[in-house]
Formats: C-alpha cells, structure tokens, sequence
C-alpha cells in the first residue's frame, strides 16, 4: 500500500516560484521513482521525517536521521537509497532559480551555491530541530489553511536561518575517495579530455577496474556520466543565449553530431526542444 499525500502544490511558472510536498510510502522501494536524477533549475530541499534510508549525492553517503534536512543544488546527481521497506515520510520543497530574485532576497541563496559538490548536503537534526522544524510545520499548516503569502514569509525565515547556520555541517561517508576526487575533476574539467585512458593515467588506476568502481558506487558508466554532465552543461549555455553549436562544443562535445546522439539518447527530444 502506498499513500501519497500532496498537502500543497503550486506550478514554478505560477506567483509563488516553489513546490511544497508531503509525502508518506509505506513500502518504499529502491525503484525509478527514487533512481539517480537531477534537477537542471531547481534546489531541493528534503525534511526528512521517517524511515531508513541514506541520501546519496555525487559519490558521498548522508545516513538520514528523523528532522535531518538533505539539500541538492541544480545538475548534483543524487536520489535515496532505502535500507529496509520501513514506512518512509517527508516533506520536498523544490524552489526555482528566480524565487530569491522574484523575493529580492539573492542574498539567501549562497547557502545553495557556496559549498563543494555533493559537500554541505546535510543539516542536522539537533540544528534544525531549534527552529527550522516548526518554521517548516508552519508553512505546511499555512498552505493548508490558503494563507500564500503568510507560507512564503515563513519560507522565507526558514532560508535566512538555513544561512545563518554557524556550526559544521553533518560530514558524508565516502565510499571509495578515488572515485570522489574522479568526479571532481569531471566536473571541474568538463571541456577537457575525460576519455577512459586520460583518468586511469591521471588517478594511477588500472581502467577495467576504474569501470567498476565507478559504476558500483555512481550508477553511471564514465562515459555516461561524462555525457550527461557535458548536456546539461550544454542546455545551460543555450539557454545563456549561445547557439546550439557553440553550447555543444563549449560544454565539450567533439562535434554536433555526437552532442545531437546524446541528447536524443539521454532525454528523447531534439536538443531544440529544450530551450
């Protein structure tokens, strides 16, 4: 048996610039609805209520504990990974990229873009616990009750004290550090050569066993993880205003025809289609 409980839900192209969710499964299950995504114009936030699952974010390992909070910033490839099939709740806010510009708040956004990949992803509960929980139940209430405008003051407050937060943050566990520092530099070097041999040369790694590594600890193949970094690399730079062959070869693509493949691999449309 599955609930799912939509409490609110508003439309990004709409007033408010976020969606607030609810969600409760009695049986979650590691399937598609919980398989290695990212989101190209949102940040996430997740409250995370019940349940026994971890929060796996480009490489590292958060275990979740009731009121932790998980954040994810746009093209961070991460989802959940259940542990047992223990009746998983939580609350997702997915707030658009111009909700800080919209709101004349861009100050509030650093917390989202100042910090490492896949680092700085888990506040604690003994933080949030202090005040961000109920700010949080507010908005919940407030959204039920219709109150709009009072729900985005509060989510408001809950985002000044997200950066305001003065202790260390919850440290990931590292399944294997080779493979962490390989994603770095991936995505630190997207233009560059990230062919299969280029990697085992720089990191000394025998290639098959890189392959494996890789693929256990990431989900993706090197080369499927090269691509998809590179299209939405891609589709961020057309979307800046540059041509189509110019986003492809600056996201480092060795031609159109290679880019157009992938693109219509990865997300099924023409590279058109998702300006």
């Amino acid at each position: 048996m599955v609930d799912e409980i939509i409490t609110a839900y508003y439309q990004l192209d709409s007033e408010f610039g976020y969606d607030f969710v609810y969600n409760i499964d009695n049986t979650p299950k590691n399937d598609a609805e919980f398989k290695l995504h990212n989101h190209d114009n949102l940040y996430e936030i997740d409250l995370f209520l019940s349940g026994n699952a971890e929060f796996h974010i480009e490489g590292n390992i958060y275990r979740a504990h009731p009121h932790d909070i998980f954040i994810a910033r746009p093209y961070e490839m991460h989802h959940n990974v259940f542990l047992s099939s223990d009746k998983y709740e939580r609350i997702v806010i997915f707030i658009s990229l111009d909700f800080f510009h919209r709101n004349r708040c861009r100050e509030l956004e650093a917390f989202f873009r100042n910090r490492s990949l896949g680092m700085g992803c888990q506040i604690p509960a003994e933080i949030v616990d202090r005040e961000m929980y109920q700010l949080l139940m507010k908005v919940n209430r407030y959204l039920q009750e219709g109150a709009f405008e009072i729900a985005r003051c509060v989510l408001l407050e809950f985002l000044y004290l997200l950066n305001h937060i003065g202790e260390p943050l919850t440290l990931p566990t590292v399944e294997d550090e080779r493979v962490k520092n390989i994603l770095l530099h991936i995505n630190e070097n997207l233009t560059g050569d990230l062919s299969l041999d280029c990697l085992a040369e720089t990191f000394f790694i025998n290639k098959y066993h890189l392959c494996r590594i890789f693929k256990t600890i990431t989900g993706y193949t090197i080369n499927q993880y090269v691509n998809h970094k590179r299209l939405l690399l891609a589709n961020e730079l057309h979307k800046k205003g540059q041509s189509l062959l110019e986003a492809s070869t600056n996201a480092g693509f060795n031609s159109y025809a290679h880019f157009y493949r992938m693109h219509k691999k990865e997300f099924g449309t023409n590279p058109r289609s998702q300006r």
